[in-house]
């Protein structure tokens, strides 16, 4: 995905060098190490040439998802991006993906549950009687079956350690639940600095940040609040990892 956007400034972008990390991928704690020192933005460049057309970004379309959509189009690096539509999500989330979409040129994948499911879940109003099951309709098991069938090998996340305590122990590459890897350029990046970066770089954000809502969720389980504040609950599962 290719931008046609103004190069950032120095301070913001840190370095605009090609990363590149001859190491064995199965030695996670060594290459881990390797990336704490490069910038987000080659850490994303290092992923795309690691595991090229396996490598997918994942985006909910959220309050600073184009924080993770600027920085892959910033890399030019041919990564697909992927987006979960649960089937009960804000219409302000749908349009905020197609405002991504249109800035940055690219066409999301969309993955999701079945009208099946869907029906299933309104019927049962999962969101109230078991979140857990609610998610894993929803979000966990369509992302499972996309990476299946895509070949996904690699996937890119927008998370950030000071967003969750479970996130805070993540590392910029885990192993995820269906033997792929899951690489999150900016778990070392604070909020302020993603807020710094959206406000100084004039990045569009999910209209529902101005309302009061600091994490988007589903319509039926989203309140006002800061941060994941704004959530029934903190995870939903989607960023879970495993060891091998």
């Amino acid at each position: 995905m290719a931008s046609s956007r103004e190069p950032l400034n120095e301070y913001l972008l840190e370095s605009d060098k090609q990363a590149r990390i001859d190491t064995p991928i199965g030695d996670l704690s060594f290459t881990n190490n390797r990336l704490k020192d490069l910038s987000p933005l080659e850490r994303i460049n290092w992923a795309a040439e690691t595991f090229n057309i396996g490598l997918y970004a994942l985006t909910s379309a959220g309050v600073d998802s184009a924080y993770l959509i600027d920085h892959v189009a910033r890399a030019n690096q041919p990564v697909q991006v992927i987006h979960i539509n649960t089937g009960f999500l804000p219409e302000e989330t749908l349009e905020f993906r197609h405002t991504l979409e249109s800035i940055y040129n690219f066409k999301a994948i969309e993955v999701g549950p079945s009208q099946e499911e869907i029906d299933y879940v309104k019927e049962q109003k999962l969101w109230l009687k078991d979140i857990e099951q609610y998610s894993q309709i929803t979000k966990i098991e369509p992302l499972n079956r996309a990476i299946g069938s895509l070949g996904i090998t690699a996937l890119l996340t927008g998370i950030r350690g000071d967003q969750t305590a479970n996130r805070s122990s993540l590392s910029y590459i885990n192993y995820g639940q269906n033997g792929e890897f899951r690489i999150s350029p900016f778990i070392d990046v604070s909020t302020y600095k993603v807020n710094r970066y959206i406000t100084e770089n004039h990045l569009p954000r999910n209209t529902i940040y101005y309302q009061g809502y600091g994490s988007v969720e589903d319509k039926q389980t989203m309140v006002p609040g800061v941060g994941r504040e704004g959530r029934v609950r903190n995870e939903c599962g989607l960023h879970n990892t495993k060891k091998r």
